[in-house]
């Protein structure tokens, strides 16, 4: 499978690329990817689309500070449960031990490597945000952008880095809104990207702690490690309910979302012993189970949102799965 990254990655994204007089939608779609997987930012993109995406927005809008500029419309719930219990930590310095440890399953194959220079400074250096064959310019904008303003909003007032180093060549015209945005001096052409510190603020508690939901987000967190991203089938399972409201959820649009061809999707679910009509009849059995429990629910848009043009057609299904219509089904709840 390829690698993945969250889509709450590309937070912000429409908005900005709109600014710029350009359609969003056509980018995406140049991608590879889909413009519904942008509305659950739990849901995985496949990383090379992101990447293209990030530079085909840099080239579309004329804008060589793309991915600074979308960093900079960040923040740490970007990166959602991770940020969540990084600003539960008791020091700066657990916060980014538990970013090393959880980052790649917010991006799989990003690295951030914590290292103290001397007693008084120290740098948190990205690994991965480029190849012997690629340097990914807007992916490394973004992703140091997002770390520091992480670190701003975890610190508080007082954060200021040192040094920002960039491994990319940036135009002289371009590099005061580095300086601007990352709020210090900004090396080009290093031979790392990196944010440098003062080592004091590893101490510092951050300021959104609240120990109160410390263990619910440790076990969870916990349990995504172990088992990493989710395997084949659950992504595929993501895929088709990202899917279903959208009136797109085929094969071929499943197969898209998690960066397959479709003859490799179809190999996967028969070595599961099941075909794609089965899953997406599971997906659906399943899922309108759990909209069915919010009492309040329109049963029409219960139905749209499960992919049927009609509630009678859902209806129908529904009571060849249960034998009982959906709203039996609910008063049966209790």
């Amino acid at each position: 499978m390829e690698s993945l990254i969250r889509s709450s990655s590309l937070a912000g994204f429409e908005n900005l690329v709109r600014q710029y007089g350009v359609n969003p939608i056509t980018l995406l779609e140049k991608a590879g990817i889909l413009p519904a997987q942008l509305r659950d930012p739990d849901s995985f993109v496949v990383y090379a689309h992101y990447l293209e995406l990030l530079e085909l927005a840099a080239q579309a809008c004329d804008e060589p500070c793309f991915g600074l500029k979308l960093g900079a419309s960040q923040s740490m719930s970007t990166v959602g449960l991770i940020g969540a219990y990084m600003s539960r930590q008791p020091t700066i310095l657990d916060a980014l031990n538990v970013a090393q440890k959880y980052i790649y399953l917010h991006a799989e194959g990003i690295v951030l490597n914590l290292a103290l220079l001397g007693q008084t400074s120290c740098e948190v250096r990205f690994v991965r945000l480029s190849d012997e064959k690629h340097e990914f310019e807007q992916k490394s904008q973004l992703a140091v952008c997002l770390v520091n303003k992480i670190l701003k909003e975890l610190v508080g007032p007082k954060w200021r880095a040192d040094k920002v180093c960039l491994r990319q060549f940036v135009a002289v015209k371009q590099r005061p809104l580095f300086n601007k945005v990352l709020n210090c001096e900004v090396e080009f052409n290093s031979d790392v990207d990196a944010i440098y510190f003062s080592s004091a603020f590893l101490s510092y508690k951050p300021q959104l702690n609240d120990a109160i939901l410390d263990t619910l987000i440790a076990d969870q967190l916990e349990l995504q490690r172990l088992n990493k991203l989710p395997d084949e089938m659950l992504q595929i399972e993501s895929a088709m309910k990202m899917l279903l409201a959208t009136g797109e959820c085929n094969k071929e649009n499943t197969a898209k979302s998690v960066g397959l061809h479709p003859k490799k999707l179809q190999r996967i679910l028969t070595e599961h012993n099941t075909s794609y009509r089965q899953l997406l009849d599971e997906v659906r059995k399943s899922e309108a189970m759990r909209l069915l429990q919010q009492k309040h629910i329109n049963m029409t848009d219960l139905a749209l949102r499960l992919g049927y043009a009609e509630l009678s057609i859902f209806s129908r299904r529904f009571k060849l799965w249960f034998g009982m219509s959906p709203t039996e089904w609910q008063q049966n709840l209790g």
